[in-house]
């Protein structure tokens, strides 16, 4: 049994991979020997796992299956080591995250600091920036996201909401005509944000619903130029409140039809579904909640 839960274990890694080659250099393993378990059990199974080629490996049929009851065995062994570890020993090693740029504005940014100054013998590796990245290719251990999940091969858990409001500068405002509900705002210039549709959905205090829909002169890819634009007179948007509050303040910028508020935008974590979250990982994760 220990010898097929080894085999199953290197069978994994070997298609995490995508060869023979990577699971040996990840491992310390020779590419021979990875071939040599992988086919002993294919032998017990009386079933081809994988299609090679020169260039790729596939799974079979009966490879996805396994590979599937591979991944929950991996993590649940992880989780049980991960249990009975010490819990005074002090986390060391990597981690890498990725962190909408945006939120560097917010206490998330302090939360991080005080994370890095809790555990110093952690080495962080923080690649910031509002587009989604592609976490898998990337080698990224952990991901935070606003918005929809869209990417079904990713682990989730939700951290919670970001607010945000319907700006626009005073000049630009006393350009337009008075508009008499929200519905009027469609035709105003947006500064659209790429990675989310031309839509905008707001709720008033009675709990009534409103999706309006516009088109946009200018696209970006940043929410802090959005704002930047947006303080430039440039049209509407919609950025997290705590990157407009204090210019709201000041008379900079003006929230147009307050009653209305924009629906709140979920803040989530992702990783990869076909490893264990890794105890770095949890373990900033754990923080987060702590420090809210």
């Amino acid at each position: 049994m220990i010898d097929d839960l080894r085999a199953i274990a290197i069978f994994a890694e070997t298609i995490r991979q995508g060869s023979f080659r990577g699971a040996a250099k990840v491992l310390g393993l020779s590419p021979s020997v990875i071939s040599h378990h992988v086919c002993a059990l294919e032998k017990k199974i009386g079933n081809a796992l994988i299609y090679r080629s020169t260039r790729k490996l596939s799974l079979t049929n009966e490879g996805e299956a396994l590979y599937r009851h591979a991944l929950q065995m991996l993590e649940h062994a992880q989780t049980g080591l991960s249990k009975a570890t010490p819990s005074d020993i002090e986390p060391m090693g990597k981690l890498s995250l990725s962190i909408p740029l945006f939120l560097s504005r917010s206490i998330f940014s302090k939360k991080i600091a005080n994370f890095i100054e809790r555990y110093p013998k952690l080495e962080l590796n923080i690649n910031s920036t509002d587009e989604r990245q592609n976490i898998i290719e990337k080698g990224i251990d952990l991901a935070i996201r606003a918005g929809k999940m869209d990417d079904s091969s990713l682990k989730t858990k939700h951290l919670g909401y970001i607010q945000k409001k319907l700006v626009c500068t005073p000049g630009y405002f006393r350009q337009q005509p008075t508009p008499k509900s929200p519905e009027d705002l469609s035709s105003w210039h947006w500064i659209k944000l790429a990675m989310i549709s031309s839509t905008r959905s707001l709720v008033d205090k009675n709990g009534k619903k409103l999706t309006l829909s516009y088109k946009s002169q200018v696209t970006v890819n940043s929410v802090d130029l959005m704002t930047e634009f947006c303080k430039n007179g440039l049209g509407l948007a919609t950025p997290p409140d705590f990157m407009v509050n204090k210019a709201i303040e000041t008379g900079e910028l003006i929230e147009v039809f307050p009653e209305w508020k924009v629906t709140p935008i979920s803040l989530s974590a992702v990783w990869p579904e076909n490893v264990s979250l890794n105890s770095n990982a949890r373990i900033f994760l754990d923080h987060l909640f702590i420090e809210v």
